[in-house]
C-alpha cells in the first residue's frame, strides 16, 4: 500500500515539477511567466506612480529583459507584495470615496535618464554694504624699511564712495 502511494506521489511529482534539470527549469519559467502574466493583468488597478515603477512598459518587455527563471522570480517576490499592497489600499479608498491625487492630478512624464535635467548656474553674489570693522595689515614698503618687521593688524572701518569699490585706509608706519 505505502509502496503504491509513494509511486503515485513520484509520478504527480515528476509531471507537476519534471524529470530532469532542463524539465525543472522549463517548468519554473513557465510558472513564473504565468504569475507575472496575472500581475500585469492587474497593472490597470495600481495607482499610476506605482505602474510606472514596479512595471515594464508591456510584459514582453518584461521577458525581453529579464530572461532566466531565477530573475522572474526574484522580481515576483520583490514586487508582488508591494503591488497587491497597492491594489487594496486603492480599493479601501474607493469604498470609502477617496479619490487618488493621481486621479486628480496626473502625473508628469519623467525626463529619461539618457537626457539629465541641466542645472542651473551658481548665483552670483551682490556687494554688500556692511559697518563691521575690516581687519588689514600693515606691510612697510622694502624699500623705505630694509629691516624685517612683523605684521600688525590693525582695524579700520569700512567707506563707501560712489563707485562699487570699497576703500580702507591704512595707517602710516611711525
Amino acid at each position: 500500500m505505502w509502496d503504491h502511494c509513494y509511486k503515485e506521489w513520484k509520478t504527480q511529482n515528476s509531471a507537476r515539477h519534471g524529470k530532469d534539470a532542463e524539465d525543472k527549469a522549463q517548468r519554473r519559467l513557465e510558472t513564473a511567466h504565468r504569475s507575472i502574466r496575472d500581475l500585469y493583468d492587474l497593472k490597470p488597478r495600481c495607482s499610476l506612480q506605482a505602474q510606472r515603477h514596479y512595471f515594464y512598459p508591456t510584459v514582453e518587455d518584461h521577458f525581453r529583459r529579464d530572461t532566466d527563471a531565477r530573475s522572474l522570480e526574484n522580481w515576483l517576490e520583490k514586487y508582488q507584495p508591494m503591488i497587491m499592497q497597492n491594489i487594496r489600499h486603492r480599493r479601501d479608498n474607493s469604498d470609502r470615496r477617496l479619490r487618488q491625487i493621481d486621479d486628480v492630478f496626473h502625473l508628469i512624464r519623467t525626463v529619461p535618464p539618457s537626457n539629465p535635467t541641466p542645472t542651473m548656474a551658481p548665483r552670483q553674489r551682490t556687494p554688500t554694504l556692511t559697518t563691521r570693522p575690516i581687519t588689514t595689515y600693515f606691510r612697510p614698503n622694502r624699500i623705505t624699511s630694509p629691516t624685517p618687521t612683523l605684521e600688525t593688524p590693525t582695524t579700520t572701518a569700512r567707506t563707501t564712495s560712489t563707485s562699487n569699490n570699497p576703500t580702507t585706509t591704512a595707517p602710516q608706519p611711525p
